[in-house]
């Protein structure tokens, strides 16, 4: 199998388990990078080009952290075992242990320079929705115009994590952003999205968290902050 159809077993592997788009996306993505680095197919990897992929490339030389790196190697594992059909040595390439600590918190100060440094009004609305509602960046994203509920303020989350929907707040803040983002950008997507790319298509998380990223080297804030960090807030 080269990996051209060892790719396109893969999409089917993740269709026939049910992964959302924004992780089936993710895995392929994650998936190609891989490939690329190899340039040979991936049946042919050894275990110890995996560890070197994971430690040296990404972890040493990327300086990936280490819950990318972890993600990369679940990609890696549902390649083989899943798609590939073949064993793996799991001891051999062993995922980080997480770190029990407090969560990261954005002071005050923090949040306003953050947002003061978004000078995109789609990323800055998505940032405010993640805060304001709580909402994790790939719910925020994948928000469509039936969600909004401004009657009684609140949005529709479907299949959010573990695959569960729920409500949650719409704080008056973030619907006149969306108000006014809607009337910038006037967005129009047959199955409603609200955030697109340039070409019509559907905003993805990857692209989002490089524009957090951007804001957040402007906004001169700590890269232990990630978009995640949005979601915790401080009660003043």
């Amino acid at each position: 199998m080269n990996n051209q159809e060892l790719l396109q077993k893969m999409k089917e592997d993740m269709e026939m388990r049910g992964f959302s788009h924004w992780t089936k996306e993710s895995y392929e993505l994650k998936a190609k990078d891989t490939m690329r680095y190899f340039k040979k197919p991936m049946e042919e990897v050894t275990t110890e080009e995996l560890r070197n992929f994971l430690l040296k490339h990404l972890k040493e030389e990327r300086k990936l952290s280490e819950r990318s790196v972890n993600y990369y190697n679940s990609v890696i594992r549902f390649m083989y075992e899943v798609t590939m059909d073949k064993l793996i040595n799991k001891k051999q390439l062993p995922m980080y242990r997480k770190r029990r600590k407090m969560k990261d918190v954005l002071t005050k100060e923090e949040l306003s320079a953050f947002f003061n440094a978004c000078d995109n009004y789609m990323y800055k609305t998505i940032f405010m929705l993640i805060y304001g509602s709580g909402l994790r960046v790939s719910e925020a994203v994948s928000i469509k115009v039936q969600d909004i509920d401004s009657r009684k303020m609140r949005i529709f989350v479907s299949e959010g994590k573990g695959k569960k929907d729920r409500y949650t707040v719409l704080p008056k803040a973030s619907l006149n952003m969306l108000r006014k983002y809607y009337k910038m950008y006037k967005p129009k997507h047959p199955e409603g999205y609200i955030f697109l790319n340039r070409e019509g298509r559907p905003l993805t998380v990857e692209r989002t968290r490089i524009f957090f990223r951007r804001y957040r080297r402007k906004a001169k804030i700590d890269e232990k902050f990630v978009v995640h960090s949005l979601r915790h807030r401080i009660c003043y």
